[in-house]
């Protein structure tokens, strides 16, 4: 029997957990399956509170504490480790516990995954609740991220895949940056399209700064090909800037240059080294039930 394991990143929002964990026992009932899920505490100040009643279709819930706050991009790597450690067959898929990733999708995913075991199943979004603004940032990250190096991501972390993809998603540590990217550049993709739903409760508590930040590991993991087209639009912009003498190609010859540089910055903030050590991030361990 395939086993079916679900890895969630979770920062306070245990409430969202509750009602998601519901949904998704709803999910595998509907479908006759049964699942399991790895939950990764990111150093909650909240302790957590978990219902175990009543998920018959969900047989562990394991619960790993980080000993601190790390983001979800470097929670999500280390349970991909761990997951890796175990070294068991399962079809693994990666969401959110806030609702946004939509459950009722999920058995789309994973018998996506289960017909392409060798790809990556990933939810390209549609449409968005945010604002207009958020929107406009948004579509500007993607199009910066395909102009800079090719790589069209329009999907976050929620994705299906065959644990044999494992190697590959934390090939070259760089899932430490950003779990998406490090998918672009190094596995198989297979795309399906869901809505991004609404929160099931409260805001999120991602600022503007976390957004861009955010944006820039993004980005920061395909730095080799934005080198590459760097350097080529580089050679454009100074021969513009002798042929032409405009200012606006000599603006962008230096916003090339400050890029990158903000690049390597943000790229040694992150060591991706450290998830060699993604053990010693880990507080405790715990099985529910």
């Amino acid at each position: 029997m395939t086993k079916y394991t679900f890895l969630i990143p979770v920062y306070n929002d245990w409430q969202s957990l509750r009602l998601l964990l519901k949904n998704l026992n709803s999910e595998l009932q509907s479908a006759l399956k049964t699942g399991h899920i790895l939950i990764i505490d990111d150093c909650s100040t909240i302790p957590p509170d978990i219902t175990i009643e009543n998920l018959d279709n969900i047989k562990e819930i394991e619960l790993l504490s980080l000993n601190k706050n790390l983001g979800s991009q470097k929670s999500i790597a280390i349970g991909l480790k761990h997951l890796e450690n175990k070294n068991i067959s399962e079809i693994i898929t990666i969401m959110d516990s806030d609702g946004e990733d939509d459950p009722s999708k999920i058995n789309e995913m994973i018998n996506e995954a289960e017909r392409n075991l060798d790809c990556v199943v990933t939810s390209n979004r549609t449409s968005r609740k945010e604002s207009l603004i958020f929107k406009i940032l948004y579509m500007f990250h993607k199009l910066l991220t395909f102009v800079l190096s090719s790589h069209w991501i329009s999907y976050g972390n929620f994705s299906s895949f065959h644990s044999k993809n494992l190697s590959n998603i934390l090939k070259n540590n760089k899932a430490w940056l950003a779990y998406s990217s490090a998918v672009s550049l190094n596995c198989r993709i297979k795309r399906v399209y869901a809505k991004r739903r609404e929160r099931y409760y409260g805001q999120s508590k991602v600022n503007f700064l976390g957004l861009v930040l955010h944006s820039l590991r993004v980005i920061s993991v395909l730095h080799l090909n934005v080198i590459l087209f760097s350097l080529s639009y580089l050679s454009i912009f100074i021969l513009m800037t002798i042929f032409f003498k405009n200012s606006i190609f000599l603006f962008l010859t230096i916003s090339i240059f400050v890029f990158n540089f903000v690049l390597l910055f943000v790229k040694g903030k992150n060591n991706i080294k450290e998830l060699s050590k993604w053990q010693n991030f880990i507080k405790n361990k715990k099985i529910l039930n």
